[in-house]
This record gives structure tokens, C-alpha cells and sequence, in this order.
């Protein structure tokens, strides 16, 4: 299954996401509007608004207020990409340069708060505190969650409890919002939006590990860039299990190789593939992936049956497929 043919079934929809996207961004500072269309020519997966519009036709009908919830978590992720690119000093993203790099720190900053601003305008509209009330946890627990993994870095002392409370707040947040989001604009009561929130949030916990295992895998065309998560010194679960597998002396040496070492270090890059792979740390984190990406399926169960809980779980099933 690949997310595009989703995404082609509910095609007119998803145009109205977009348009909805680049009509609220508008503004009269040609400098925004420039840095616009250059984000706006480089979509991503837009798995969120997927997500948003599939929960609310799974729960009964699309409205309007859907649309607004889909586009305004399309907005506030690309806007936290921005803020990242800063913080981890990023220059490639989806295999183009950032904001940042193509523009500047500064400017990548600005037009991330500018889509922040923007975004919690469009629920602001809506006029209901249910739907603001998603995301504006979500983006507490996004802004958390980075800090949290900034404390954890400056350390290198992540635990697998660890790296779950970081990515359920960096990654799984905003997952759990547009599904929620979009359930509650369908008509869903309180039981069925639990349900698509807990399937959100395993989806999302699944959808990043996935990603972080990606980061090991450098033989795989995926457009990250292999070895950039340790690079920044992130201890993400690949790695963690690794060094859970690890003898002690060969586990401090490792973390005092990641300590000491610069960004542009390839032989830290190299030495680190191996230790994961000699310690088997892809596997065990794979089965993680495939764990919570069932835990995703199996939170559908009380869901009607339709056509589009059966995209819902293959979303999940596609997620939690094995890359090795």
C-alpha cells in the first residue's frame, strides 16, 4: 500500500486541504511569500491531513471544519520542521535544502511562527474549544518533547522509557490531534474518539521508530541522510537497544566515541552502523515498530466497518512493515 493511492481516493478533498493551505498563508511581505511557495513546492508525506480526513469519514461525514483541522496540521508540522532545521543546524530536508540554508536561520524561524500563527488562526475561526483544544496541547507537547531530547542529548543518557516519552510528545502528539480532530468534525462521540486516539498514538510511535531505523539503514533510498540522528548526538532506539545488548566496557566506549566526537565525523557515522549492527539493534527496534503498529490496528475494533477504517489500518499495516 502506498500513501498516495490513499491520498488519490480523496483527492478533491485533499485539493481543498491545499488550498486551504496557501490561501491562509498569504501575506503582503513578498520575502514570506517567497519562502511560502518554496515549502509549499516541497510536500511531504501530508500524512496528518491524511489521517484528519480518513478519521472523519470513518466516523461518519466530512465538514468544513475537517478541512480546517487537516490543513492546520500540515501547518504546524512544517512549521516545527522549520524550528528544528534551526536548532539542528540542518541544511537538507526531502532531499532539497532547508529554509534555513536556502534563506537563513533567521528567516526559517520567523516564517515557522508566522505558520503557527497562521494555523491557530484557522481554529481560532472555528469558534470551538474542543478542536482548539487538540492541537494546542499538541504543540505544548511537541515544544516539550524537543527540549526533553536537547536534556537527554547534552547527556547521552537516553533509556528506551526515555525515547518513548520523547517521540509520544514529538511525534505521536500531533498524530493523536488530527485523528481526534478529525473523528470529533465526523460526528464521533467520546468512546470512538479515545479509540482513534489510541490508534494515533501508536500509529505515530510506529511512524517514528520507523524513521529513527531509517537513520542505520544507509543501503535504503529513503531521502534522510543516514547517521544524522547520531551526528546530533541522539540517542534513538536502534542504538538504545544496542547498547542494552552491549558488554559495559564496550558500551561507555561507544557513548564516550558519540561525547567526544564533531558533527562531521563519518568515521563516528561508520563505527556506530556497526556497533547497531553487530548488537542487532535494527531487529529489536523493528519489532517495537511492529508491536505498535498492531497495538494501531487493534484500537480500530469497535470502529464501524467501512472502506475507510480499512484505510486506517492498512496505514498502519504499511507503517509497521518490516524494512529488512
Amino acid at each position: 500500500m502506498e500513501l498516495k493511492r490513499v491520498q488519490g481516493a480523496i483527492k478533491a478533498d485533499f485539493d481543498r486541504v491545499n488550498a486551504l493551505i496557501q490561501e491562509s498563508l498569504e501575506s503582503e511581505v513578498e520575502l514570506l511569500n517567497t519562502i511560502n511557495r518554496y515549502l509549499l513546492n516541497l510536500k511531504g508525506k501530508q500524512i496528518r491531513p491524511l489521517l484528519c480526513l480518513i478519521a472523519a469519514k470513518a466516523c461518519g461525514e466530512m465538514t468544513p471544519v475537517t478541512i480546517s483541522c487537516a490543513a492546520v496540521s500540515e501547518m504546524i508540522h512544517t512549521a516545527t520542521l522549520m524550528h528544528d532545521d534551526v536548532a539542528d543546524n540542518s541544511s537538507v530536508r526531502r532531499g532539497s535544502p532547508t529554509v534555513q540554508s536556502a534563506f537563513s536561520p533567521a528567516a526559517s524561524v520567523l516564517t515557522g511562527d508566522y505558520w503557527l500563527a497562521k494555523a491557530l488562526s484557522l481554529l481560532v475561526k472555528e469558534n470551538d474549544p474542543k478542536v482548539l483544544g487538540f492541537f494546542t496541547r499538541a504543540v505544548e507537547e511537541l515544544s516539550e518533547g524537543e527540549l526533553f531530547q536537547m536534556q537527554k542529548a547534552s547527556k547521552l543518557d537516553t533509556t528506551e522509557k526515555d525515547y518513548l516519552d520523547i517521540i509520544t510528545r514529538k511525534t505521536s502528539s500531533l498524530f493523536v490531534a488530527a485523528v481526534a480532530a478529525g473523528a470529533y468534525s465526523g460526528g464521533a462521540g467520546e468512546k470512538i474518539i479515545e479509540d482513534m486516539s489510541r490508534y494515533a498514538y501508536h500509529l505515530g510511535i510506529a511512524f517514528q521508530i520507523r524513521d529513527d531505523i531509517f537513520d542505520y539503514m544507509p543501503d535504503l533510498n529513503t531521502g534522510k541522510n543516514a547517521g544524522t540522528d547520531i551526528r546530533e548526538k541522539k540517542i534513538t532506539l536502534p542504538l538504545i537497544c544496542a547498547l542494552e545488548r552491549a558488554k559495559s566496557l564496550e558500551r561507555d566506549e561507544m557513548l564516550k566515541l558519540i561525547k567526544e566526537s564533531l558533527y562531521d565525523d563519518d568515521s563516528l557515522v561508520k563505527k556506530t552502523l556497526d556497533f547497531v549492527k553487530r548488537y542487532d539493534g535494527i531487529s529489536s527496534a523493528q519489532n517495537a515498530l511492529s508491536e505498535h503498529s498492531k497495538i494501531a490496528i487493534d484500537a480500530l475494533k469497535e470502529i464501524k466497518e467501512s472502506l475507510y477504517k480499512n484505510e486506517l489500518a492498512d496505514i498502519a499495516l504499511y507503517v509497521g512493515t518490516r524494512l529488512v
